[in-house]
């Protein structure tokens, strides 16, 4: 079989309001922005507006280890505008993309922070999971700003 895919190039957020998303993704996470857009006009067709010039807000941004990273683009519509209906995915077993996971070196620490904070919205406490590549994650589930369900795995090699 031939292989196409080198590596996950970017993931896109569309998000109501890049100001808040950035105040989040890169005050709260500490993401670095490495590149925006604003009002940014192209051909719609790119993303799925055929016939139809596009403008956009973007950010670039990426975590600490740079890499060969896989980016996350933020997105905010300006035309056509971002349409906010009942989304993002209410339930975790809707079918797209539902969630996004960050490796991150200590997950409970990250978690009090987040707790202590008292502005991000916890899911639960950090659970345990096996890896199935061996050892165990730690994770911890919460939302951004808008709604959208992110992870923060830490990856527990088994004891030697």
């Amino acid at each position: 079989m031939d292989r196409y895919v080198n590596r996950l190039f970017h993931v896109c957020i569309v998000v109501p309001d890049i100001v808040k998303a950035l105040a989040f993704y890169e005050g709260v996470l500490g993401l670095e922005s490495i590149g925006g857009l604003r009002n940014e006009k192209s051909d719609g067709a790119v993303l799925g507006f055929p016939g139809e010039e596009i403008e956009i807000h973007a950010n670039h941004l990426r975590g600490r280890l740079s890499e060969n990273a896989t980016v996350i683009d933020l997105i905010e519509f300006v035309h056509p505008e971002t349409s906010v209906g009942d989304g993002p995915y209410r339930q975790m077993n809707q079918v797209g993309i539902t969630r996004m996971a960050f490796d991150v070196d200590d997950a409970d620490a990250i978690y009090e922070r987040l707790r202590e904070r008292g502005d991000v919205e916890l899911l639960g406490d950090p659970a345990t999971l096996q890896a199935p590549t061996g050892g165990e994650f730690r994770i911890v589930s919460f939302k951004d700003p808008h709604g959208i369900v992110l992870e923060l795995i830490e990856h527990r090699p088994a004891p030697a």
